[in-house]
């Protein structure tokens, strides 16, 4: 529906695992690093490609990205005749002159909002393009003009006399949303959503040129992450959030008081209490900091209990993507099918380069039918499990056709199928090493838990400040401290958190967005306990949960599906008891290794 593809066309979904884009991995594994050595060799693998028939194109409606092109559109133009359609629909008496201007509106809006995203991937894909910038830029802000326009538009045609036909024959579930609708265009708001979106361009040019010099180099965020020497590396980084991390500051607390005042004139007590509204939750603000005080109590103390292994295991693109096509193949054959495609359509931009936007997204190119992911594969394991993430994502969007769901109930499909896939990483790196990487991906879904709110915590209380009060000093006081209450002050550079949430995309794109990584890992972590004896039944559920037949709310669908919500009595608690059981033990006979 509209509403939804406002916000995630306006906020890309840049993926955040613990990831290099935090900065929070690779803290984490400096302390795991006193605890196990790097191994001197790896076990040889032993995974060989096997043959696939070739894809039918006749077999789905996605285009090749070659194949998909650019047309600047028109804002002014655009939004000037959804008015005019708008009017007109008032006027119609007649039905079939009516579908031609549905036909029209819809054709028009998915028009836009396809040409704005294909901006930002290209944008994205080279940050050093004025070209792309200048275009991701002018779609961006031209946006609130456009989706303004289509407003009238829908509202118009709920009060067709043939609105019945709209939603039961022509569209079903069209007008799900206008019941309880806010006028999001209120009060002043289309200064504000624009001031908005030049400020995200903003930071996501601010961070791509963040650099600094270090023994005669320019080196980005994302460089200083590959620095091996634990110290030489946590001096880098220091000199980056010395040189950086003021501007990249600014840039949020404009943000944020930016969208205080957006809250206000759309008549919201809080700014989450609009985002909340925004994204159609099925829980409240209420609810979420419930479950973050629970995450606090009992998946805080397991998370400083765990460890992870060290591995230097790699694997090239081509080898890794095939490996992964075969063993999705083996779960599910849509799933194998959906992966080839990916790749033999181009829609995967894999390849690291300068350049290039840092992270991993996938967003929908709906004009064309056609997901596309963008990531950087460097055969490390962080980026072996980035592929199968936004694989999750790709997939869902293909076979739905949408991206119109909660971000918690899109998260699952992600979070899941790399659990799924970690149970065959033996067949690939021999039975040692791929118990230690599916050890890995475990503990990675506790890390979810627990790294993931944080930054959550951090915006509840960001967000509560009154807006003279945000400044960049409060916020730094507020990550520090929430970093203690989670447990993640035991590193070596003791003002990492003070400063790093500034590298975080989500914090200034998608506010509120990093919770849906824990509430969906509870989910994720639910199927693989059913995937480890009963790998067919998690594949079916989890299929169940994509289709979102009963509902497209999170709290709902689970439920739906026979699993328990996160926010249940006993839940968290029980994740914990979980995670102490099969993350405890290191080597053989521990309970992990008895479920493989």
């Amino acid at each position: 529906m509209k509403k939804r593809l406002r916000i995630t066309a306006l906020a890309a979904a840049v993926l955040l695992l613990a990831a290099l884009v935090s900065g929070c991995s690779l803290a984490r594994t400096a302390i795991l690093e006193l605890r196990d050595e790097m191994r001197s060799a790896q076990e040889t693998a032993s995974f060989s490609p096997q043959p696939f028939p070739s894809l039918d194109p006749q077999e789905t409606e996605a285009v090749p990205f070659s194949e998909i092109e650019y047309v600047r559109p028109d804002a002014d133009a655009d939004a000037a005749r959804l008015y005019e359609l708008a009017d007109a629909v008032y006027a119609c008496g007649d039905a079939q002159e009516l579908k031609s201007l549905f036909e029209e509106g819809e054709a028009l809006y998915r028009n836009y909002t396809t040409m704005m995203t294909l901006a930002s991937v290209m944008s994205t894909m080279d940050l050093t393009s004025e070209k792309w910038t200048e275009e991701e830029a002018y779609t961006a802000q031209g946006f609130a003009a456009v989706d303004m326009a289509y407003e009238d538009y829908y509202v118009a045609l709920y009060h067709s006399p043939f609105r019945e036909e709209i939603e039961q024959s022509w569209q079903p579930g069209y007008f799900d949303d206008i019941a309880w609708d806010e006028d999001w265009y209120a009060g002043g708001a289309q200064a504000l959503y624009e001031r908005e979106a030049a400020l995200l361009s903003e930071y996501a040019q601010e961070r791509a040129a963040a650099a600094v010099l270090w023994n005669g180099q320019e080196l980005s965020y994302d460089d200083i992450g590959m620095i091996e020497d634990l110290d030489e590396y946590y001096a880098a980084l220091a000199a980056w959030h010395e040189a950086c991390a003021p501007g990249l500051e600014e840039i949020y607390t404009e943000l944020v008081r930016t969208r205080m005042q957006l809250a206000g004139a759309l008549g919201f007590e809080s700014y989450t209490e609009m985002v909340f509204a925004q994204n159609h939750a099925d829980y409240t603000p209420e609810m979420m900091a419930d479950m973050t005080d629970e995450i606090v109590e009992h998946l805080v103390p397991v998370y400083e209990e765990t460890f992870g292994y060290l591995t230097d295991a790699e694997a090239e693109y081509e080898p890794w993507a095939d490996f992964v096509q075969e063993t999705l193949y083996g779960i599910d054959e849509a799933l194998g099918e959906n992966f080839r495609l990916m790749r033999e359509y181009g829609l995967i931009d894999w390849e690291p380069r300068r350049g290039k936007t840092a992270g991993a997204y996938t967003t929908y190119l709906e004009s064309y039918r056609s997901p596309f992911v963008l990531m950087s594969y460097t055969g490390d394991e962080y980026s072996r499990g980035t592929l199968i993430h936004e694989f999750g994502h790709f997939n869902n969007y293909l076979e739905m056709g949408t991206i119109a769901e909660a971000t918690d109930v899109s998260e699952i499909y992600s979070q899941g199928l790399e659990l799924f896939v970690s149970n065959h990483y033996d067949e690939y790196f021999g039975e040692e090493t791929g118990y230690e990487l599916r050890y890995n991906a475990l503990a990675d879904k506790l890390n979810a838990f627990v790294q993931q709110t944080y930054y959550t915590a951090v915006e509840q209380e960001v967000y509560s400040l009154a807006e003279e009060e945000v400044t960049p000093a409060a916020v730094e006081d507020i990550a520090a401290r929430q970093a203690e209450r989670f447990g993640l002050t035991d590193i070596f550079y003791e003002d990492l958190y003070r400063y790093d949430w500034v590298s975080v995309p989500h914090i200034y794109e998608s506010p509120y967005y990093t919770f849906a990584y824990a509430t969906s890992a509870d989910i994720a972590v639910q199927l693989w306990e059913i995937s480890v004896t009963d790998e067919q039944k998690a594949v079916d559920i989890y299929e169940a949960l994509v289709r979102r037949e009963e509902s497209t709310d999170f709290i709902e669908n689970v439920k739906a599906a026979g699993l328990a919500s996160p926010f249940d009595e006993g839940e968290i608690q029980r994740m914990a008891e979980l995670f102490r059981t099969y993350l405890s033990e290191d080597g053989a006979g521990s309970p992990l290794m008895d479920a493989a």
